[in-house]
This record gives C-alpha cells, structure tokens and sequence, in this order.
C-alpha cells in the first residue's frame, strides 16, 4: 500500500444533531489538570528524574501551556485530546510522556506515533531521538515513497521501541509480519484532525483495531479540533477522555496577530500578474507559496523562476522523499527563500521566521486556512523581540464562499487590500457556488497552460 492523500483533505460530514461530546465534562470526566504549580519540568513528576536535565540540555527548561497541562495527565494514563495553535510545543507534550513510561530493556514496540504526512513524521522522529538518546530508547521512522529494506532490517533487530510512521506504511508492514504490537501501550495521533478525516479513518480504525483492547493510552493533538471529528475521537478513547483546549475559547484560533489581507480580482487570467506584483512590493526574505493542486505549482514554479531569475522550489506529494527532505532543509536553512507547495507543507512542519505566507488558491476547507498562515506566526527576530508575520490570500470572486466560510470560522473578515475588492457583487446575500464549464470540471486558460482548477464544494455541513 502506497502513501497516498499528501494533497487532499476530505472531511467526514458532520451531523449537527449530534450532541456536542468531547467536551471537557463528557462523560463525567472533568478537565481538571495537576493542581502543582509548575513553573519549570523540575516541577513535574516523572518516573525518569533524568528528564528534565535531559531537557534543559536541549533548552527547554519552561513547559509551553499544552505541555503544562497535557504532560501531568499523559504520566497517570489518561486519554488526552489537546488542541493548541501551531508553535506552542505539542510535540514534546507528547514526546516527554512517552519517553517517561518506555521501559528501554523491554525489546518490544511500546509506542505508535501516526502522521498525516512524511515530513512530519521524519520531524516527530527527531524529536524523539533527541530526547531519547540518553535513555538507549531506539526510535524508527516507517513512511511511504522510500524502500522498506532499512524500514524492514530496522523492524527486524526486534529493538525499536518507538514508532512514528505514516498509516499506509505501517499496514504495510503490518500485514507482512514485521510488526508486532501486543507490548503497545500509547498510542498518538498527531495533526489528529487530519489523521480521522475521512481520508485517513479507515486505516486509523484498522490499526486501532490491532491494538491491545483497553490497554492502549491514546494522545490526540491538533492546532484545530472541529465537531465533524468528535465522534470518531469518541470511537477510539472510548468516550473517555480529557479535553484540552488553549486558546479564546473552544472554537476560537489565535491567528490575529498575524497581519493578514485579501486580494479580490474579477478574472483568473489576472491572477498570475497579481503575484508577481505582490512579490516586487512585499519583497519577502522567507516566502512560502500554497495552491491548492500538482499542476498549479508546477506552473508557479516555472513562470516565478522564469520572471524572477532567483531559486525557487516547488513542493508537492509526488516529489521523491530524498527531494523533499533536500527541499525543506534548504527552506529552513535559507538557501533557499521562496517555496511553493500544496497543503503537504502546511501540516505541523517546523520552519520558523517565514516571513510571508501567500495563499495564490483560496483553501476550500476553512480549517486549512488557519494550518497555512500558521506557517507564518514563528517570526522571532535576532534582537530577541518578535515580528508579526503576513498571509496575503489572493481570491477571485467565485470563490468568495470559501473565503467567507474561513472568516466565519477565525470570527475575523480579512482586510481587503486597498484597490483590490473586486466588483462588489459577492457581497449578495446569495452566494454562488464556483461553476466549471459546462463540459466538464476543468477550467483552462491561456494564462495557465496546463494548470487545471477544479472546485470541489464548498457544502460539508
């Protein structure tokens, strides 16, 4: 079974009848979170006392609010469902516990990490070698697009105690033997609203069924935890869990201090020279560039490299794992400034100081919004002060009903850019859904060549 689904988000449809469970005093299981004070992870009781010096030696001496909370009730064995804005630390709220409870003379697998993408899972992986190397924990990466010989010969040895793998590869292995999970005893879904959408939920559900009935510890984090997701997350911890959210409220996301504004143009054609515009204006140091489809990067990269003559690359999920690593590394070490890629980016990767995010597509799931100009919200600057990051959306008015469905949900309307509002006329109190030709689905014009639109609707609730 091949990774698949990088690019492309499906969301299982959300009944709004369902009483609102997974909330704090679901099922009678209050939020309530270690009364101790803790101002650093001396405070916190571990099994391992080496942690926290083990911490310290890699700079983190003060727990992040979801790992104040998150990590006190991950050590007593509950379920926990954590939703926290993108930056603040929910890897090692994950990371920390895990490593605590691993016994390392045990040769088994005791912990099951499940990504959405291979990026974050090589990023989780490292994470977990860096905090797990004193304690002699052995740590494997199971992703699809690479050859499962090192996969299989690390498997094999019988000494790997931590898993962060991509699902398809991990069925793979799986159904051939080389896995074993009777000694699992946590199991984590990171980037959770992704990993129980209905692209990824049947293979989440086969796993979970492989697991030790009612012996397996389950962690959820996300920087979005939306109603259509909850009652799958119910499925899984049983309907025990605690809830965790850090932010305004519930269904609040703290995205305000990022500058943002929209572009509103009457014609596609006009898109293209409407970027290269904002790029000579804004003259971004560290840009990165989301569209919604394969084609559409391609043709970015290819005009961009061909107007601006300085390096551009182009990410996508049918790009060879070896490039992809070569890719992001380049964009973290800022030999390269400028990426372009589809939503395969925008999901828990660690790239810190971009100073622009430009989304030259409009996402047409609301939530991808937030995980895209998330990318921007890590601008720290060499004085030690910090600097808001900008996301630039570029919208034509077809597609104004995605736009406004991602201002319901950040309760937020974008900035129009002065002399960019379009015409005006999406402002009817009836929207219309964006229209392909009559003849099919796909949109072609001179402008874009071989670029291909293709709106999927917009109507999930």
């Amino acid at each position: 079974m091949s990774e698949r689904r990088d690019d492309h988000t499906r969301q299982r449809p959300y009944n709004k009848n369902r009483p609102n469970r997974g909330s704090p005093q679901h099922d009678g299981m209050p939020a309530h979170h270690d009364s101790s004070v803790i101002h650093t992870f001396y405070d916190i009781k571990w099994r391992k006392p080496e942690i926290p010096r083990v911490l310290e030696s890699l700079k983190f001496i003060k727990p992040t609010e979801v790992q104040e909370k998150a990590i006190p009730l991950a050590l007593k064995g509950q379920n926990v469902v954590a939703q926290s804005k993108t930056g603040t630390g929910k890897t090692l709220a994950f990371v920390t516990p895990i490593v605590d409870k691993i016994n390392p003379a045990l040769k088994a697998v005791q912990a099951v990490v499940l990504v959405p993408t291979r990026e974050l899972c090589i990023q989780d992986a490292d994470v977990f070698r860096q905090v797990c190397k004193p304690f002699k924990i052995n740590v494997l990466q199971v992703y699809g697009g690479v050859d499962y010989a090192k996969q299989k010969d690390g498997l094999s040895y019988g000494e790997v105690a931590v898993i962060v793998a991509t699902p398809g590869r991990l069925i793979d292995l799986y159904k051939q033997n080389y896995m074993d999970f009777t000694n699992v005893q946590i199991v984590v879904l990171d980037e959770a609203d992704r990993m129980l959408d209905m692209g990824f939920f049947p293979d989440i559900d086969y796993i979970f069924q492989q697991f030790p009935r009612n012996r397996v510890q389950c962690l959820l984090f996300s920087a979005t935890i939306f109603q259509e997701i909850l009652e799958s997350i119910d499925a899984i911890t049983h309907g025990q869990h605690v809830m965790i959210r850090i932010g305004k409220n519930e269904d609040e996301f703290v995205v305000e201090e990022i500058e943002q504004e929209k572009y509103i143009i009457t014609n596609r054609n006009e898109k293209y020279n409407l970027l290269r515009k904002i790029m000579k204006e804004e003259k971004p140091e560290h840009c990165l560039i989301f569209v919604n489809t394969i084609n559409g990067v391609e043709f970015l990269e290819r005009r961009l490299k061909e107007d601006f003559k300085y390096p551009i690359l182009a990410m996508t999920g049918n790009v060879s794992q070896n490039r992809r690593e070569k890719i992001i590394n380049d964009f973290k070490a800022h030999r390269i400034h400028h990426l372009i890629a589809t939503d395969v980016a925008s999901r828990g990767l660690d790239i810190p100081n971009i100073t622009h995010v430009i989304l030259y597509d409009v996402p047409q799931f609301p939530e991808n919004y937030i995980h895209r100009i998330g990318r921007t919200g890590r601008l720290s600057l060499e004085d030690g002060t910090t600097k808001r990051g900008k996301a630039i959306m570029l919208c034509i008015e077809n597609e104004m009903i995605y736009v406004q469905r991602i201002e319901q949900l950040i309760k937020l309307e974008i900035p129009v850019h002065k002399g960019y509002g379009g015409s005006g006329s999406f402002r009817s109190t009836v929207v219309q859904e964006p229209k392909a030709d009559e003849e099919g689905d796909e949109e072609q014009d001179g402008e874009y060549g071989q670029y291909t639109f293709r709106p999927r609707s917009p109507f999930r609730y």
